[in-house]
């Protein structure tokens, strides 16, 4: 299946909106562009004969057509855009009253052909979405493609509700609205695969690898019954050994090559382990390679049998344990051409070395969206709730700082209002780990690990007594592969208790409401006892800015004042300087994003308040050589539209 084809056709008409399946990574959010950056989805809809939205007009294109039905020379009919995959990740493949039909791709049908071939549509999943779009300030889309959607968006700032609120009851299919808050809608959203609306295939059979419920009928590819004959699924059933030199279920991948084998005997090594011993199965060295496929062994006796990889015969020559197309001596056979990634069939058929749902081009697949595995599919939570799910043969793609060596299952949620934030997997049913990243899935900030503090066996527990609006990334994980037990896996429970808006209280030195005030500063408590008068018989307020961090009073009444005060002090990674309106450490920029704020009126003239990341003081991001965001806010960015480093 080619990238960004495959998926579902809505109910028979004479122009039936053709739906394909995206595989391949294009930042599906704002909400979820944050998430994923470039790894999204591409997909579903085809063209229409005018622009949809307002986008640019529809630029008229040709299409080829094979013929459906019995007639003679024609191709077998077609009941979904999954019969009709040509090949070519840069067509619409769509099935209109029984004939197959390849357009140019625009899938949204909204004028504009997505990045990925040459056009400049940045969410070809969501027919309001296209540079130059008015932003909708409440759909999670960044509508305009500048960067930033919502409440971040400048077109946004006078004021308006900003926000997208998720539908409890989830993405409804036929109604042309994005009801989940993931930026795709209808039959562009992996949640409606496998549904009427968005068309069915009459059987799974010859599609039994795609990570598709093609026909419809709840059952995915192997599972299903049309597939019991086909030969992928007759052998991937077996499963593989781990220990018998052999590639049982047919992914050319032998023993501990084999993901299926990283979590069992004798492929679990515990570091630092050994030299490497040549004929004894097992990975000695914990390099994750055994016998003759370590490069220790190239001259090994036992190793003689090997000899360079023949691309055709089934057979691992160079005792690689890579075999044919796996391997990297066959990378430029005639028979290895690349080709479109399939999703869940165990092969890396476009060879790029990722392989089904590791694959960004299958970062939209239903089959991968339901494993939630990595960042390219996390599960939105749209509220207060217990997810469920099983991590079982999962492969590790991430660890937090407390743990999280097996595998995991990973979230996000994204907050439109300050919120307490509580999380915990009691009801898992394995030593897990909770933690949680800011921004960027794979690369963003981690603000809280724990393991064991969910008081039941093995359970974690976070309580965040305020995050502020942004997109956060959960990860369920495994805290460990045990050489004897194996992974840490299995189901798993993660209860979740979102509270927006809370209240102040005005003695525990926290910012509890999320106005970014804390205690005594925070007009919300200028009645309590101990703050009256607190600061040498005045007011207090917040110590923001370079004159209340250079007038030798303790302003905000926290018992430090000046540069000993951390709003003054404010940057990880500035650390020599202050907030003082000078250069201490002699590279040209005063304070150095040591000043707190919680809005521009708070930083000295000439500076912004960073409010998507640091809400440090600074100049803005466009104005400096290279990029300081990385030294603001690790994952970010420099945004041009709002000159502030954005997720």
């Amino acid at each position: 299946m080619k990238p960004g084809s495959s998926a579902w056709v809505g109910e028979a008409h004479p122009r039936s909106p053709g739906i394909r399946r995206s595989l391949v990574a294009i930042g599906a959010w704002a909400a979820f562009g944050a998430l994923v950056g470039a790894c999204g989805r591409t997909s579903l809809l085809e063209p229409s004969d005018a622009g949809v939205g307002g986008g640019v007009a529809s630029t008229t294109s040709a299409s080829t057509s094979s013929n459906g039905g019995d007639g003679a020379g024609g191709s077998a009919a077609c009941g979904s855009p999954t019969d009709c995959d040509d090949g070519d990740p840069c067509t619409s493949d769509d099935c209109e009253a029984g004939r197959c039909e390849h357009r140019p791709r625009d899938d949204d049908g909204d004028g504009v052909g997505p990045t990925i071939c040459g056009g400049s549509d940045c969410n070809d999943f969501n027919p309001s979405v296209f540079p130059g779009a008015p932003e909708i300030c409440t759909d999670a889309a960044d509508n305009d493609c500048n960067g930033v959607s919502d409440c971040f968006d400048p077109a946004c700032a006078a004021g308006q509700d900003c926000g997208c609120t998720p539908s409890p009851a989830g993405e409804r299919c036929e109604n042309g609205v994005d009801d989940d808050c993931d930026t795709i809608v209808d039959c562009f959203d992996a949640d409606c695969s496998g549904t009427p609306a968005c068309g069915c295939s009459a059987s799974e059979a010859g599609k039994c690898g795609n990570g598709v419920d093609d026909d419809c009928d709840g059952v995915f590819d192997c599972d299903d019954d049309s597939c019991g004959a086909d030969p992928l699924c007759a052998c991937s059933l077996q499963g593989e050994r781990c220990d018998n030199g052999a590639d049982d279920d047919c992914d050319l991948l032998v023993d501990c090559a084999d993901p299926d084998c990283r979590n069992f005997f004798p492929c679990v090594c515990e570091p630092p382990g050994s030299l490497e011993r040549c004929e004894d199965g097992q990975d000695n060295d914990c390099d994750g390679r055994i016998d003759c496929a370590d490069p220790q062994c190239i001259s090994a006796a036992a190793c003689d049998r090997c000899v360079p990889e023949v691309c055709d015969d089934g057979v691992d020559n160079d005792c690689d344990e890579h075999i044919d197309c796996a391997d990297a001596a066959c990378v430029f056979a005639p028979n290895c051409e690349p080709t479109p990634e399939q999703c869940n069939n165990e092969l890396d058929d476009d060879r790029d070395a990722l392989i089904d749902c590791r694959d960004p081009d299958c970062a939209s697949s239903p089959v991968c969206v339901l494993a939630q595995a990595n960042c390219l599919s996390p599960r939105r939570i749209p509220g207060t709730g217990t997810y469920t799910g099983d991590t079982t043969g999962h492969v590790s793609e991430t660890r937090g700082a407390c743990g999280g060596d097996a595998g995991e299952a990973v979230f996000f949620f994204v907050l439109t209002a300050p919120s307490r934030v509580r999380l915990d997997s009691r009801g898992s049913s394995f030593d897990s780990v909770l933690y949680v990243r800011t921004g960027i899935c794979n690369s963003g900030r981690e603000i809280g690990c724990d393991d064991d503090s969910g008081g039941a066996s093995g359970s974690s527990l976070l309580d965040f007594s305020i995050l502020y609006p942004g997109t956060y990334f959960v990860f369920l994980d495994g805290y460990t592969i045990d050489p004897g037990g194996g992974a840490n896996e299995g189901p798993f429970v993660l209860n979740v208790a979102i509270a927006p808006n809370p209240s102040e209280r005005c003695d525990d030195g926290l910012d509890n409401d999320g106005d970014h005030y804390v205690d005594c500063a925070d007009p919300d408590c200028a009645a309590f006892g101990p703050c009256r008068g607190c600061a040498n018989g005045a007011a207090p307020g917040p110590e923001f800015g370079s004159a209340a961090c250079t007038d030798g009073i303790d302003n905000d009444c926290d018992g430090t004042l000046d540069c000993a005060d951390e709003d003054c002090s404010a940057s990880d990674f500035y650390v020599t300087e202050c907030c003082d309106g000078l250069d201490e450490n002699g590279n040209g920029i005063p304070d150095d994003f040591n000043c707190r704020c919680a809005s521009d009126a708070d930083c000295d003239a000439g500076q912004i308040c960073y409010a998507h990341t640091a809400y440090t003081c600074g100049l803005p991001c466009n104005s400096f050589f290279g990029s300081v965001c990385p030294f603001v806010a690790p994952g970010s960015h420099c945004n041009d539209a709002t000159s502030q480093c954005e997720f």
